[in-house]
């Protein structure tokens, strides 16, 4: 039965059911016929409306319920071509989920349904290195702290079975066998890390970012198969042992000698650290009529990153990580910031006996309370790029500014996981205050940068004893200024610079390095005026970087000169560099020789960089430096009256460093 039909039986049956509508079968049937002509011409005309408007109804749109009959025509007639085929009785499991799926809009392919939401864009950044490292007598020939941290392990130990081969060890002949030993000064060593940043953006204004490392700082060779820990008291071997246990073979290992292959590293298994680590997370959300939310654990950046640095760079390491919540906003080129961070939460519950608890913060009095507020005035680069280009002056600058508070500390405690029963004793009074102002300047013009950072913390403190916990109060006065300059000529292929920085030292405590903590007052004075540098910002190779950890208590001066023998307009980079720096302590008293000359340092450098990748700093990096450090009075042992304090036998050594970095930018 055709439509027609259909359409004329059912106004043929409506009119005799209605008296008041009922008219002669003639008049009914030519009525018919006339809205099945201008059901056909309404449908001609919206098939010519679609030819013409296209994809103008992007959104998807309601539908006002109906009453009417469906389309039955084709199912009525039929194909005789499918008579024959098996009607499916249940749909497939993927079939229902499709099904299931609401209503998108329109699509090219009528065969795929979209949502009414944006699709997220993912997009990958990071970079992949391996770093090798030759240090040579870094130790400087001294056996006291921060100095025998680069001592070799082997040095003055005389192993089993002696260092001879077929020379059995005696008594007398022990010293003599142990001094064969005692030939190395060096340590050699390589590492990798695999750095991802993801970014989610569920549309241009909400985005959500992440940090993660993948085999953070992984010695290479650290895991092999012959590596095991076990829990205490697991071997047998001593119950009461506290520490884990490292068996003295591991099964399906023969010796360790043999070991055939790495494991991957697992906290308290094998190593001390697992294979991933999530640094950050955090989002983005931006309104472009007020500004930007940003919330979750994030890095911080800040000028020179002398104060916060974020550690973005193929051979960076520390970085300041902080659980912010921050919003900002620009207002005629002044960008205005504050900021909430959690930077300590003190005594936790972390519901250990319940694995779908959420932990909490037991008390806010030990919590670290920190607010920062900033205003920079700072030009977007691109514009920044063509004035420079035009010959023009760029000029930005911003104040950093820090509240830090706390209440009470729970240093006191030594357990992990604390007991109620153990919070009696676990407070102490810090009463700490800081107020940290920053500033930031930076002028261009040419080839020319000038920057500079300078940083003044003031505060108070109480009770920094942890052993004894005196009542004492302290003043917190540092203060420390980086300064950048750098001029390039020769279409910037040569690189003139000079750096150089401050950072104020106390003459109550004895020492410059970060691994001796904070250094007690020795006398009534009760200022602490050390001031570090972030351990990021680097100035040389071997003693800031590594025997003191960081710039702190001292001034330097690094002159220095590169030029690109290649430089290319698409990213591709070779050439050498040289850097000379000198190193004086602030306060003579606070050096290990009492004298304020503490050594001068030379480091070479030579980098090569691919043009590989869509962006100038995509694909293959390379980098080989040279360092050699000629320690002065201040770093060798003090002299009174003539007298050295050296210990017998103590030489003198010069620390020299090699070191290689291959990576990849992506």
């Amino acid at each position: 039965m055709s439509r027609i039909q259909i359409a004329l039986a059912l106004v043929f049956a409506f009119a005799l059911s209605n008296p008041l509508l009922a008219q002669p079968e003639e008049d009914a049937a030519d009525e018919a016929l006339d809205e099945e002509e201008e059901l056909l011409d309404e449908e001609d005309d919206l098939e010519d409306d679609d030819d013409v408007i296209g994809d103008e109804e992007d959104e998807p749109e309601l539908r006002a319920p109906t009453l009417e009959m469906p389309d039955l025509g084709d199912v009525v007639e039929g194909d005789p071509d499918d008579e024959d085929e098996p009607e499916d009785v249940v749909e497939d499991e993927a079939d229902l989920l499709r099904d299931a799926e609401p209503d998108g809009p329109p699509s090219a392919d009528p065969t795929q349904t979209r949502w009414t939401a944006p699709q997220s864009v993912l997009t990958l950044h990071g970079y992949f290195r391996v770093r090798g490292e030759l240090q040579d007598s870094f130790f400087l020939g001294r056996d006291d702290v921060p100095f025998n941290f680069f001592t070799p392990s082997d040095r003055g130990v005389l192993p089993e079975g002696g260092c001879r081969s077929g020379t059995a060890v005696t008594d007398s002949s022990m010293a003599e066998d142990r001094d064969f030993c005692n030939n190395s000064d060096r340590l050699r060593f390589a590492n990798m890390r695999m750095r991802l940043r993801p970014t989610l953006a569920l549309s241009d204004d909400v985005r959500v970012h992440m940090t993660l490392d993948v085999f953070d700082n992984l010695v290479l060779g650290s895991t092999a198969d012959g590596t095991v820990y076990l829990p205490p008291g697991t071997s047998g071997t001593d119950n009461s042992n506290p520490d884990f246990e490292n068996p003295a073979r591991t099964p399906g290992v023969p010796i360790d000698s043999f070991a055939a292959t790495q494991n991957p590293p697992q906290a308290n298994r094998n190593s001390a650290r697992d294979s991933i680590y999530v640094r950050h997370a955090w989002a983005e959300v931006t309104n472009r009529g007020l500004g930007q939310l940003r919330f979750g654990r994030m890095p911080s950046q800040w000028g020179l990153g002398v104060l916060a640095n974020a550690g973005e760079g193929i051979d960076a390491d520390q970085s300041s990580d902080v659980d912010r919540v921050m919003a900002l906003t620009r207002i005629a080129g002044l960008y205005i910031i504050a900021a909430w961070d959690f930077a300590g939460q003190g005594l936790q519950a972390p519901l250990l006996d319940d694995l779908r608890g959420v932990p909490f913060d037991t008390t806010s009095k030990d919590d670290i309370n920190q607010y920062v507020f900033a205003l920079a005035y700072r030009q977007d680069e691109e514009e920044a790029r063509d004035r420079l280009q035009r010959g023009g002056w760029v000029f930005d600058a911003g104040f950093y500014f820090v509240l830090r508070n706390q209440f009470l500390s729970s240093a006191r405690l030594t357990q992990a996981y604390p007991a109620r029963a153990d919070f009696e004793d676990a407070f102490v009074r810090r009463n700490a205050r800081a107020f940290i102002p920053d500033l930031w300047l930076r002028f261009r013009m040419g080839g020319l940068r000038l920057e500079t950072e300078a940083v003044f913390i003031a505060g108070s403190i109480q009770n920094i004893e942890n052993d004894s916990f005196v009542r004492s109060n302290f003043d917190i006065r540092q203060f420390g200024i980086a300064f950048e300059g750098e001029y390039r000529l020769l279409n910037d292929k040569l690189s003139i610079r000079l750096y150089t920085g401050y950072a104020s030292g106390d003459p109550d405590i004895d020492g410059l390095s970060q691994r001796q903590g904070l250094l007690a007052q020795q006398t009534d004075d009760r200022t602490i005026s050390h001031m570090q540098f972030h351990p990021n910002y680097r100035v040389d190779l071997i003693l800031w970087r590594n025997i003191m950890g960081r710039v702190a208590g001292a001034w330097y001066l690094k002159p220095g000169v590169s030029y690109d023998i290649i430089r290319n307009p698409f990213g591709q980079l070779f050439g050498v560099g040289f850097d000379m720096i000198y190193s004086r302590a602030a306060q003579e008293t606070q050096t290990y020789g009492a004298d304020p000359n503490l050594g001068l340092e030379l480091d070479f450098t030579i980098y090569y960089r691919s043009e590989d990748g869509p962006e100038l700093m995509d694909g293959f990096y390379a980098q080989f430096n040279y360092g050699v450090l000629f320690p002065f009075a201040g770093l060798k042992y003090p002299n009174f009256q003539g007298l050295s304090g050296a210990p017998a036998g103590f030489s003198s050594r010069n620390a020299q460093t090699l070191r290689l970095i291959l990576g990849v930018n992506f």
